[in-house]
């Protein structure tokens, strides 16, 4: 009797890993790449040589102050998706209010109004690749300067790739850091090399 209960039990359990471990995630793989074939293989961003140059939905690291800065990471050594996370400093932290202190010094050369918070602390997963709107306008005399542009200009782009909401109710307006510096060598060419 027992013996026949642990033999159901075993094909049960088979029957189960087989239906829930490959038949189901092959299944939900298979709609998506037909239903959405961009997002499911991670909303890669090409450049024109069709080469991959980043996903939309992971942050990178710029530097060069021709472009738009984007939040700090916590992710590994920085912007690194395989470990992502944050850092875990609550406000108490004297580690985290070291750190925003360096920002603060490393980029309040740019401007000297009240810098916007996103610019100063990693997200949760120190991999967001959106800034608000007030942080990209926030850059975006440097960024004029730097390229040699009217402000009004990069105001301009900065207002025409701003995202609303999700479905316009849930979040706040932000901008992809990634799709924002391709758009600038796009309507403006690459930055010019400093000596």
């Amino acid at each position: 009797m027992i013996k026949k209960e642990i033999i159901i039990a075993v094909k049960l359990s088979f029957l189960t890993l087989f239906l829930t471990g490959l038949i189901y995630p092959l299944l939900v793989t298979g709609i998506s790449s037909f239903l959405f074939p961009k997002k499911s293989q991670g909303s890669l961003i090409y450049d024109e040589r069709q080469k991959v140059i980043g996903s939309e939905l992971i942050g990178q690291n710029f530097k060069k102050p021709s472009y738009f800065f984007p939040r700090p990471s916590a992710a590994g050594n920085g912007y690194d998706g395989a470990a992502s996370g944050g850092s875990n400093l609550g406000p108490t932290s004297k580690v985290l209010v070291k750190r925003v202190e360096e920002r603060i010094q490393e980029i309040k050369k740019d401007n000297p109004e009240l810098i916007p918070i996103d610019l100063l602390t990693a997200s949760g997963s120190g991999l967001d690749p959106h800034i608000t709107p007030r942080a990209a306008k926030w850059q975006a005399m440097r960024i004029a300067a730097q390229r040699g542009v009217s402000l009004r200009r990069i105001l301009t782009l900065v207002d025409n790739l701003t995202e609303p909401p999700q479905f316009h109710i849930w979040g706040e307006p932000r901008i992809n850091v990634l799709k924002l510096n391709l758009s600038l060598d796009q309507f403006f060419g690459p930055p010019a090399v400093s000596p």
